[in-house]
C-alpha cells in the first residue's frame, strides 16, 4: 500500500507539472498572438505616415519604432480583452488581416493632409510652366515638382511643431480601445459608410489641393490674358516667352504672401483630418 501511493503520488506530480508546462506555453503563444496583432497595426500605419518613418526610413527603423509602440501600446490592449483571445491557426490569420486592414485605413487617413499639399504644389508648378523640374521627396520615395516637395516638407515639420503628432497617437491608443485585437468590426450595415468615408477622404485630397493652388491659377490666368492682348495689339512682341518668366516670378510671389492663408488652411484640415479618423473608427465598432 505504502508504494502503490507514492507512485500514485509521482503520476499525480508528473500530472502537475505536464499541466504547468502546458499553461506556460499556451500564455507564451497568447503573448505571440498579442504582440503579432498590435505589430501588424502599427507597422501598417508606420509605412504609410510620413512623420513615423514613411517609405523611405530603413526597415531596421521602422521595425524599430513598430516594436516599441506595440511595447508602449501593450498595456492599453490587454486591458481591452475581458473575453480572452481564441488560439486558432485560421482565425489567428483572419485577425492579422483585419489588424493590417485597420492600420492602412487609418495610415492613409492621416496621410491625407501631406498629399493635399504635395499636389497643391504640383499644381502651382503646373500654372507656372515649371513642373518639369522634378525633386525627390524623400519620405514617399517619389519624384515631385520644385513647390510639391517644398510644401511637402514645410508642412511635415509644421504637424511635428504643432504637436499633431501627440494627437494621432492618442488616436492610435483609442483604436485599439474601439477596435480590440480580440473582436472583429461590427459591419451589419455594410461596407457602403466605410467604403463612402474613404473615397470622401480621397476626393478631399483633390478639392482642397485645387483650393490651395487657386490664387496661382487665377494670377496666371490674368497673366496670359494680359500678354495675349499685347500681342494682338503688338504682334512684333514675342509675347509667350515672355509670359513665362512672369508667370514664374508672379507664382514665388503669391506662394510666399500666402503662405499664413496656407497655414491655416492646413491647421484647418489637420484638425478636419483627425475628426475623419474618429468617425471612422466609430464606423469601425
Amino acid at each position: 500500500m505504502p508504494r502503490c501511493f507514492s507512485r500514485s503520488r509521482s503520476v499525480g506530480a508528473n500530472m502537475s507539472e505536464l499541466l504547468s508546462i502546458i499553461n506556460d506555453q499556451v500564455n507564451q503563444t497568447k503573448l505571440v498572438v498579442i504582440f503579432a496583432l498590435i505589430m501588424a497595426r502599427v507597422m501598417a500605419i508606420v509605412v504609410l505616415v510620413p512623420f513615423m518613418g514613411g517609405k523611405n526610413a530603413p526597415p531596421e527603423v521602422k521595425m524599430g519604432i513598430g516594436a516599441t509602440l506595440t511595447i508602449i501600446l501593450w498595456p492599453t490592449v490587454t486591458a481591452n480583452m475581458p473575453e480572452g483571445l481564441p488560439i486558432t491557426p485560421g482565425i489567428f490569420i483572419f485577425m492579422m488581416l483585419k489588424e493590417t486592414f485597420v492600420g492602412i485605413v487609418i495610415g492613409f487617413i492621416a496621410a491625407e493632409i501631406f498629399y493635399t499639399v504635395e499636389m497643391a504644389g504640383q499644381l502651382i508648378d503646373l500654372y507656372r510652366g515649371a513642373n518639369q523640374a522634378q525633386l525627390m521627396v524623400p519620405q514617399i520615395t517619389e519624384r515631385s515638382s520644385a513647390f510639391g516637395s517644398l510644401g511637402y516638407q514645410l508642412i511635415l515639420a509644421l504637424f511635428v511643431a504643432l504637436n499633431f503628432h501627440h494627437i494621432f497617437i492618442e488616436s492610435l491608443f483609442e483604436s485599439f480601445v474601439a477596435i480590440p485585437i480580440n473582436r472583429f468590426p461590427d459591419l451589419t450595415g455594410g461596407l457602403y459608410p466605410l467604403t463612402e468615408a474613404v473615397m470622401r477622404t480621397g476626393g478631399d485630397i483633390v478639392l482642397v489641393a485645387v483650393l490651395l493652388s487657386m490664387p496661382v491659377a487665377i494670377l496666371a490666368l490674368i497673366i496670359e490674358v494680359s500678354f495675349g492682348l499685347i500681342n494682338r495689339v503688338a504682334p512684333q512682341i514675342n509675347a509667350y516667352f515672355m509670359a513665362m518668366p512672369g508667370k514664374v516670378m508672379a507664382g514665388c510671389i503669391v506662394f510666399l504672401a500666402a503662405v499664413s492663408m496656407t497655414i491655416e488652411s492646413y491647421i484647418h484640415h489637420s484638425h478636419e483630418m483627425l475628426n475623419r479618423l474618429d468617425k471612422i473608427l466609430i464606423l469601425f465598432q
